[in-house]
């Protein structure tokens, strides 16, 4: 008697018939790199192999390996408390990475468009399919001087290192470093901020370590005149004692200058009084030898004329 075959096993017989067929069908049309990868994943089981770093070698060409543009600034200056840009011009980049690195303690400070410094003044600025490699530095310090390297991750790796200068104006107060006047007079001081690229946003005047430049009550004026060289003057009528004591400039991103005003009540200081009694007792010392000096003059001038 013959044994009848299940309905369900003749629809699997045909599916995998079905299935044979599709996969030849595909193998037929599926081009050699393809039936390689799928051989690739076959053989070492779920894994599947990573696209590499570098997709051809077309950079690797010397003809074509990256070199920085010639019209790179070696030298940048900046004024203090502004921003610094660093610029670095490279030909034939490709897929190359660039970063900056801070050259006195090699400290990476970005790479790519990302900040690698905990130190967030520090930005790399690049448009698309630009040359341009920016280094932006915020609010820049004295400490930011010194040399900064474009570096290109190419094999060699090259670099070109640019100097940051940071320049520091200055305040100076003339008539310094001490100044005597009456009491019941008049203090003027005057400030003169040089070696500025641009006006400080203000200048303080301070006084033993307090800030005067609005302190009315005690008469105290101050005017500033902002262009090229801007100058700032201090004025307290009516100076007491107690307006004695040291007093300084200090302007935005300057370095400051101080004078020691000394306010006198009566008679001049034993410190001036000093001067003057110096001052007289060398001209008396020196009048004997000029004395001595023309007779012995005079002498030889009789013995050339008066004959023996």
């Amino acid at each position: 008697m013959t044994r009848r075959l299940a309905p369900w096993y003749s629809i699997s017989v045909l599916f995998l018939c079905g299935m044979s067929l599709l996969l030849q069908a595909q193998s037929v049309h599926s081009s050699p790199d393809e039936i390689k990868i799928r051989r690739t994943e076959r053989s070492f089981g779920s894994s599947k192999v990573n696209p590499p770093s570098r997709p051809n070698s077309y950079w690797d060409d010397p003809y074509r390996r990256p070199y920085f543009d010639n019209s790179t600034a070696r030298n940048v200056t900046a004024p203090l408390g502004k921003t610094a840009y660093l610029h670095c011009r490279i030909r034939q980049i490709g897929d190359r990475t660039v970063s900056w690195v801070r050259q006195k303690d090699l400290h990476i400070l970005t790479v790519g468009r990302y900040t690698y410094t905990s130190d967030q003044r520090f930005k790399s600025l690049h448009l698309d399919d630009t040359e341009d490699w920016t280094l932006k530095i915020l609010y820049t310090q004295k400490k930011d001087a010194g040399v900064y390297e474009c570096q290109v991750s190419s094999e060699p790796k090259i670099s070109l290192p640019i100097r940051l200068n940071v320049v520091v104006a200055k305040a100076t107060i003339p008539g310094g470093p001490n100044m005597y006047v009456q009491s019941g007079s008049t203090i003027n001081l005057t400030c003169i901020i040089s070696d500025s690229s641009g006006p400080p946003v203000y200048v303080f005047w301070y006084h033993n370590g307090r800030m005067i430049n609005y302190d009315s009550m005690r008469g105290v004026q101050v005017k500033t005149e902002t262009g090229s060289t801007t100058i700032s003057r201090l004025k307290i009528e009516d100076v007491k004692t107690t307006d004695s004591g040291n007093y300084s400039c200090t302007p935005s991103y300057a370095d400051s200058d101080s004078i020691k005003v000394h306010v006198i009540d009566g008679e001049k200081p034993a410190a001036m009084h000093h001067g003057e009694t110096s001052a007289s007792s060398e001209i008396v010392f020196f009048q004997p030898i000029l004395v001595l000096v023309l007779i012995v003059l005079v002498q030889r001038v009789l013995n050339d004329v008066i004959p023996r």
